[in-house]
């Protein structure tokens, strides 16, 4: 396989997976919980961001509650812009799987330093750099996932990692609700 940009020639050296052999499970299965990670930490906050503004005195009233959650949200997906470059440098560099165990770990750490935070300030910064910055799972799951599963095999794996996520952007405000 080469992939042709501009004047030059890359070539790809990764023999492409057979398409009539099963995708390994493991891997699919560790896809889907990165993928549900991903979600959770993106829509948990839904259900009670806004409740938790007012309850820490980060926003002034219930009329400013709602600005000031969305802006918790935001600054996670915001986050994610300069660092996308990065992520796909580093899973290039590194390999996707390494890329894939960082984001996760700092995905996690993010929720937990979230969850202890009770300052305003730290709480946005939290959310910008560690879930934001440190969150690579868009920019390095569709080349894990065509290393994995090749051309044949990519839409169908990529249907099943998202439907996970799905379950953990459905459940995830519910979950986040019920632990707050």
């Amino acid at each position: 396989r080469a992939l042709k940009l501009g004047a030059e020639e890359l070539s790809l050296d990764v023999e492409p997976p057979d398409p009539q052999e099963p995708v390994a499970w493991r891997p699919v299965a560790a896809l889907c919980l990165a993928s549900c990670a991903h979600f959770y930490s993106v829509c948990s906050i839904f259900s009670y961001a806004g409740i938790m503004s007012t309850e820490l005195g980060w926003a002034a009233d219930r009329d400013s509650a709602g600005t000031f959650a969305g802006f918790l949200q935001s600054a996670n997906v915001l986050g994610r812009m300069p660092t996308a470059t990065f992520w796909g440098w580093y899973s290039d560099r590194f390999g996707a799987k390494s890329g894939l165990c960082w984001s996760m770990a700092l995905i996690g750490l993010g929720n937990v330093l979230f969850g202890l935070v009770s300052d305003r300030n730290l709480a946005v910064i939290i959310r910008f750099v560690v879930l934001g910055m440190g969150n690579g799972w868009v920019t390095i799951f569709c080349p894990f996932a065509m290393d994995l599963a090749g051309a044949q095999q990519q839409v169908k794996l990529t249907s099943v990692v998202f439907s996970a996520g799905t379950l953990a952007q459905l459940f995830g405000p519910a979950v986040g609700g019920w632990t707050y």
